[in-house]
């Protein structure tokens, strides 16, 4: 794909010293954390190029605060945030375990909630307690506790095994135990309640939890009665994310459902036909362009141009994240010091579905002037013989030059 033209650079008029500043903690936590749950809703800070190094250290600067402040000015993860530390507290009075279920569709910000208070809460332990926990796939642990390893934070990406027994399994394999075969599921889950108290864990977050959800009814209901033997037998707090169907399991179990601190759908901004339906998304571009406070407006909140952000978005926050950021980073190396619209348009090229043609960043565009997506190479084919060996190519085909 090619990249657009760049305009004349302007001169740089904030200094890195605005920016966004972490310590090496911070961070060390920030490159580990987005191992946890692998970034899969395609949510707020996810890598946006490779080509960093094209940038001057005010124009790093200014692309790692855009990134911040994405999560910053975003009602529904603010809110979320807010919402976990909440089971963290109850956890800490020692309240009786309850559930908080976040559901949402793809990339609408579910596991960058999870992954931002995770963040959070490491800066909070070592502010409070001066213990430095570790980092890992899994979540936190600290080593250094008198009866051994202590993981109050356990983080599992559910898999798409729809079995209780392979659900705890999982569970335990991220507390670090051991879990031979030969043990039976009661066995698992006696080990998974031993190893959740004997690890003093406070917040076990299950994310893309409606993977374990099947549609047969005993399987759901197996798996509310683990999720609320968990609750009470260990006093856990349990966060579970996934789409709308991994409600089903609270729904089917009325006593499941009375330990449900909060249902926390998190939607994509709308756009109707109204000005007010529109106004929160307006909101949202404006809090976002100020906050990242870049020496030239780039107007995201113009009507014309946020519909234009949302007609290719569908206004779902990591979608809405990727434009932008792509839009600035590159925009940034060419030193466009703000989100022009022919970056947005090259953003949306690289982001847009399979067989999506329009592009809504050059609605008058004729095909010659649109954004021009780069045609990969083809290797080329065979077909295999009954020897098993394959035979001549049956044909070529090169890239055409675009």
């Amino acid at each position: 794909m090619s990249r657009p033209a760049a305009e004349g650079t302007s001169a740089l008029h904030h200094s890195a010293d605005a920016a966004f500043h972490t310590s090496d903690a911070d961070e060390v936590l920030e490159c580990e954390i987005d191992l946890i749950s692998g970034l899969d809703d395609g949510d707020v800070g996810q890598d946006t190029g490779d080509a960093t190094d094209l940038l001057t250290d005010e124009a790093e600067a200014m692309l790692t605060r855009a990134r911040h402040v994405l999560i910053d000015n975003h009602v529904d993860l603010i809110e979320g945030i807010k919402a976990i530390e909440r089971s963290r507290r109850a956890y800490d009075r020692g309240e009786p375990g309850q559930l908080l279920l976040i559901t949402g569709a793809s990339g609408t910000g579910k596991s960058t909630i999870q992954r931002e208070w995770i963040r959070r809460e490491y800066q909070r332990i070592v502010r409070t307690t001066g213990r430095i926990p570790q980092i890992c796939n899994y979540g936190l642990v600290l080593t250094d506790g008198i009866d051994g390893d202590e993981r109050p934070i356990v983080f599992v990406n559910a898999s798409s095994s729809r079995s209780t027994n392979a659900l705890a399994t999982q569970i335990l394999r991220a507390l670090g135990a051991e879990v031979p075969r030969a043990l039976h599921g009661h066995q698992i889950l006696d080990r998974l309640r031993m190893q959740l108290v004997g690890q003093k864990t406070r917040l076990l977050f299950i994310d893309e939890f409606h993977h374990t959800v099947s549609s047969r009814d005993e399987l759901v209901e197996e798996l509310s009665e683990l999720v609320k033997d968990l609750l009470v037998e260990t006093r856990v707090q349990l966060v579970l994310s996934g789409m709308q169907k991994a409600a089903r399991p609270v729904d089917a179990n009325p006593q499941l459902d009375r330990r449900c601190r909060m249902r926390f759908p998190v939607e994509p901004f709308s756009w109707g036909s109204e000005i007010e339906h529109r106004q929160e998304f307006l909101d949202f571009l404006a809090d976002l362009e100020e906050g990242m406070d870049l020496p030239e407006a780039s107007n995201l909140s113009d009507p014309k141009r946020a519909g234009r952000i949302h007609a290719s978005t569908g206004g779902i926050l990591g979608r809405v994240t990727r434009l932008i950021l792509i839009a600035l980073e590159h925009g940034l190396e060419d030193g466009v010091m703000h989100v022009a619209d022919r970056y947005l348009a090259y953003a949306h090229e690289t982001l847009k579905r399979s067989g999506e043609k329009s592009n809504p960043f050059q609605p008058q565009a004729s095909k010659n002037e649109q954004a021009p997506r780069r045609r990969v190479q083809r290797p080329s084919r065979t077909r295999g013989s009954l020897s098993g060996k394959p035979s001549a190519p049956t044909y070529e085909k090169t890239a055409r030059t675009v």
